[in-house]
C-alpha cells in the first residue's frame, strides 16, 4: 500500500521552509508567539529520560518535529497554569475547532480531530513511554498540542491533535 501523502489544494500553502512563528486558536482565544524548544536529560527513578523544555509566555515548538506542510507531526507545547498560561484552556478544545499555525505571514489551517487526557505523573514508565507516541514523527500531516492538566496540578497531559483543514 502506498504511503499517504498530503494532497495540496489551491488554498494549502507549500511546505514551510522555517519553523512556526505564531499560533492562533480562536475557540480559546490563543494568539501567541511560537519559539523553538529543546529538551533536558534528567534522572527519574534511576533511569535517564528526556524532558521537553516549555517556553515561558509563548508556545514551544519541538525543534525535532516537523515544519508545517511536510506531511509529518508539528509538535507544540505550552504552560497551562504558570508563566503566561498560553495553553490554559487547551483542555476546552473540541473536534472541529480551528488551529492556525503561521510561518511568517503564511497560514497553515488545521482542525481539531482528537483530544486525550492521559495519566502522566504517577503512571508507570511503560505508560509514560506509550504516551510519548503522540509527540513522535507520523506519516501524516498534523499538529499535536501538549500541556499539563488539571489546572491545580500537573498529574496528567492534555493531547490535542489537529489535521489539515482544506477549503
Amino acid at each position: 500500500t502506498p504511503t499517504p501523502t498530503l494532497t495540496p489544494t489551491p488554498n494549502w500553502p507549500p511546505p514551510a521552509t522555517a519553523p512556526p512563528s505564531r499560533l492562533v486558536i480562536p475557540a480559546i482565544e490563543v494568539d501567541a508567539t511560537v519559539v523553538p524548544v529543546g529538551w533536558q536529560t534528567v534522572e527519574e527513578g534511576g533511569k535517564l529520560v528526556r524532558v521537553w523544555d516549555v517556553a515561558d509566555y509563548a508556545v514551544g515548538w519541538h525543534k525535532t518535529s516537523s515544519y508545517p506542510g511536510h506531511g509529518d507531526n508539528v509538535v507544540m507545547n505550552g504552560h497551562h497554569n504558570i508563566r503566561g498560561k498560553v495553553f490554559r484552556y487547551l483542555v476546552d478544545l473540541e473536534a472541529g475547532d480551528e488551529v492556525i499555525v503561521y510561518v511568517g505571514e503564511t497560514a497553515y489551517r488545521y482542525q481539531v480531530v482528537e483530544k486525550h487526557i492521559l495519566e502522566e505523573k504517577s503512571a508507570p514508565t511503560e505508560v509514560r513511554e506509550q504516551n510519548a507516541r503522540w509527540i513522535a514523527p507520523t506519516d501524516d500531516e498534523r499538529v499535536t498540542l501538549v500541556t499539563c492538566w488539571p489546572y491545580t496540578n500537573n498529574t496528567h497531559r492534555v493531547i490535542v491533535v489537529a489535521k489539515p483543514l482544506f477549503d
